[in-house]
């Protein structure tokens, strides 16, 4: 599995290391003798979009804590601190830290619809993502395996079609990659996962500690 940790999250170790119901009093059976689910076929392989998931904020927590797959929380740290979050998690910011509108520092892509001449194409599809810097694409791979399933989680969904698409465009698997739609804003008939009734690893938001987090991308050098 070629994937290192570029990012120090305060309380990495007690978020991620949570694998047991949160709202569950049951004693859990060992794993050693529970089947380990898998994570379902997309019905469109290609697809980015969180309508097109099999997997959702109501049935996720059917699908954590399997050996091999990357779970990935594109939301802010902010919202980390006033939200909360789903066990099992890894918080890697999408905007400021991976993708920006315009160029920033140390942020490793520019999204951008500069020079397409397909009307069909939209800002966050495959095409209109920019390195930054000669390495973007090298540390790309460094922080998202790319030889097994990435389940991501979202504000509303959009930034995890934004991300899939970005890998998609550096050569990933769209079949391995699942959009699981919305932590916090629940649209239509569409429920945010921290406003489902019935889940089990919603990590409330504790204001009693402080989160810290630090990128080290090594040496970046940038495209003139």
């Amino acid at each position: 599995m070629k994937r290192s940790s570029l990012m120090i999250l305060g309380l990495t170790m007690l978020i991620s290391g949570c694998t047991s119901p949160l709202n569950n009093d049951e004693p859990i059976e060992s794993t050693s003798t529970m089947v380990q689910p898998s994570l379902p076929d997309k019905s469109i392989p290609d697809s980015p979009l969180a309508i097109d998931s099999p997997i959702d904020a109501t049935t996720i927590d059917q699908y954590l804590f399997i050996d091999g797959v990357q779970y990935v929380d594109l939301r802010s740290i902010a919202q980390l601190q006033t939200e909360g979050m789903i066990a099992g998690f890894e918080v890697i910011p999408f905007y400021d830290v991976l993708v920006s509108y315009d160029f920033k520092e140390n942020v490793l892509f520019t999204m951008r619809k500069d020079d397409m001449t397909n009307a069909d194409v939209y800002l966050g599809d495959v095409g209109t993502f920019y390195p930054n810097y000669e390495e973007s694409e090298s540390v790309l791979n460094r922080i998202f395996q790319d030889d097994g399933p990435i389940v991501f989680m979202s504000t509303a969904g959009v930034e995890s079609a934004y991300m899939i698409n970005l890998l998609i465009q550096y050569g990933y698997d769209p079949a391995l990659l699942y959009n699981a739609g919305t932590f916090t804003n629940g649209m239509g008939d569409i429920i945010a996962y921290r406003d489902y009734a019935n889940h089990q690893y919603y990590l409330e938001p504790n204001h009693g500690y402080g989160y810290t987090v630090s990128y080290d991308f090594g040496e970046l050098t940038p495209i003139e």
